[in-house]
């Protein structure tokens, strides 16, 4: 992770408990040429040796395209898919991509593109929660000739973006929903914490119990 960006960021993995620590989970923060960082979080469905080397091609792929090209997210994805899809045809995966800049006053812009992954959730730091959510495109590897929409959020100073993948929210037996609302408040809860405590909490309460590998990425905007 970065460590030297005026925002903080940490993130954390858990590899599944049946996969032999190898797994498909993924997730990235770097600086990009313009100023602005990437954030990534990803899913490869699988859990075996193929699944993570996958992974590991697509998140250098997507590396490559955010640095090289200053698109919107909904392209820098719609690209991914174009060059997976001949790759790696066959292969399904979720991302979420999204840039991060600097605003006015002291906010933050966000804008990003999910491609068919859990929406990410953003705690303000009085400890309202809500999940963004309307702006959910198709899985990677589904349809290449679709487009893929982007959202746009303004951050406000000391708020926290949370990004996750489905191993934190997923249950057999549990419905998603309720899930959901339980890390709402979970992250509710925390939202004064240090960011390390945030996440090391969060996978305390919801990451038990899992049989899917889980991988977190929380970043918070300065005061």
């Amino acid at each position: 992770m970065p460590d030297n960006e005026p925002y903080a960021v940490t993130a954390r993995y858990v590899p599944a408990p049946t996969a032999a620590e190898v797994g498909g989970d993924w997730y990235d923060c770097f600086p990009l040429p313009d100023d602005a960082s990437a954030l990534i979080i990803g899913d490869v469905v699988g859990h075996d040796v193929q699944a993570a080397v996958t992974m590991s091609q697509l998140r250098n792929m997507l590396r490559a395209l955010a640095c090289d090209r200053r698109e919107l997210p909904g392209d820098i994805l719609r690209r991914l898919d174009l060059i997976s899809d001949t790759l790696y045809p066959a292969h399904i995966a979720s991302c979420i991509y999204a840039r991060l800049e600097a605003s006015s006053h002291g906010c933050w812009h966000l804008r990003f593109s999910n491609a068919g992954h859990p929406p990410p959730l953003l705690v303000g730091h009085d400890g309202d929660t809500r999940y963004l959510d309307d702006s959910h495109g198709l899985l990677l590897g589904v349809d290449t000739t679709r487009s893929r929409p982007d959202r746009e959020e303004i951050l406000k100073p000391a708020a926290t973006l949370l990004l996750y993948t489905d191993g934190l929210i997923a249950r057999p037996g549990e419905s998603v929903e309720d899930r959901l609302h339980r890390l709402r408040e979970e992250a509710a809860a925390l939202a004064r914490e240090s960011l390390s405590t945030f996440c090391d909490a969060i996978l305390a309460d919801l990451g038990t119990g899992s049989t899917d590998d889980i991988a977190l990425l929380a970043v918070r905007m300065p005061p």
